[in-house]
Formats: C-alpha cells, sequence, structure tokens
C-alpha cells in the first residue's frame, strides 16, 4: 500500500490541535503579560507601587466528566488526577452541536469525554473552554460556519 494510502492518526491529529491551542492561550497570557508590563500602572510614580496580582496560568486537561454543576465541573484523567474546574457565563461549550458561551454546566454530563482549556486566577481553575472528545479530536461536523450562540436559559 502506498504512503498516499495511509490511515491517518486520529490522536495525533488531536494531540497537534490540542498542543497548538494551549500554545495559543500560552501566548495570550505572554503577550497581556508584556502589554501590562510595558504600560505601567494608573498610580503615578512615588506614590506607592500597586499589588501585582500574578498573571494568570494557563492549563489544560484530558478526561472523564465525573461531576458537573451550573457553576462547576470535575475531570479525571486516565492516569487519576482529577481537578474541579470553575465554568461561568464566558465558558465556552463545544458540542456536536455547535459551540455556546455560558452553557457548559449543561452542554456536559458525568462520563462524557472532555477537553479542558482553562486558566488558573487566585489558585483557583477557570475553564474558559470545554470541548466534547468526539469534537475535540476533529471526528465532529465542520465548523468552518458556525458561530457561538447565546446560551439556552
Amino acid at each position: 500500500m502506498g504512503s498516499k494510502h495511509r490511515r491517518q492518526d486520529r490522536d495525533g491529529q488531536f494531540n497537534r490541535v490540542f498542543a497548538a491551542v494551549t500554545a495559543a492561550v500560552v501566548f495570550a497570557a505572554v503577550v497581556s503579560a508584556a502589554v501590562v508590563y510595558f504600560i505601567g500602572s494608573s498610580i503615578p510614580y512615588g506614590q506607592g507601587t500597586p499589588d501585582a496580582a500574578p498573571a494568570p496560568q494557563p492549563v489544560s486537561q484530558q478526561g472523564t466528566v465525573v461531576a458537573v454543576s451550573p457553576d462547576s465541573l470535575t475531570a479525571r484523567s486516565s492516569d487519576g488526577f482529577a481537578r474541579t474546574y470553575q465554568i461561568n457565563a464566558e465558558t465556552t461549550a463545544i458540542t456536536a452541536e455547535g459551540s455556546r458561551i455560558g452553557s457548559a454546566g449543561s452542554a456536559f454530563g458525568v462520563n462524557d469525554e472532555v477537553a479542558i482549556l482553562a486558566v488558573i486566577r487566585d489558585g483557583k481553575a477557570v475553564a474558559t473552554t470545554v470541548a466534547g472528545r468526539a469534537v475535540a479530536d476533529l471526528s465532529g461536523p465542520p465548523m468552518d460556519s458556525v458561530t457561538a450562540l447565546p446560551a439556552m436559559p
């Protein structure tokens, strides 16, 4: 069988996409930190220094949902690591039906396979995106013309 007819490696493709998204989040955090550093503070020089808040630390996880509520989601990786993520009105849920901002608490249930992108703020993990495994491994429907829809009440 020629090299043109080899089966694509879906897990490898998922890992590359997931790594690219993670790299983009890290890049955005670095650029944000640079902007804050170079623009400076609103406190005039010599009148004290503001307490610097630590820059958000990007994190990611792939695993199974073990608990979900309207404001949090807990996932466990295949290696047994579990983390609870806060979800809010800015958390995007990506499913086979499309993406919705603010609906991650209702879009996923226990035992769903997910990929999570989050940031650590003030010691708490805050999910920015939760994607179903079927979509995250690029086997979902094309997303070329899909726009984010508002969360359903």
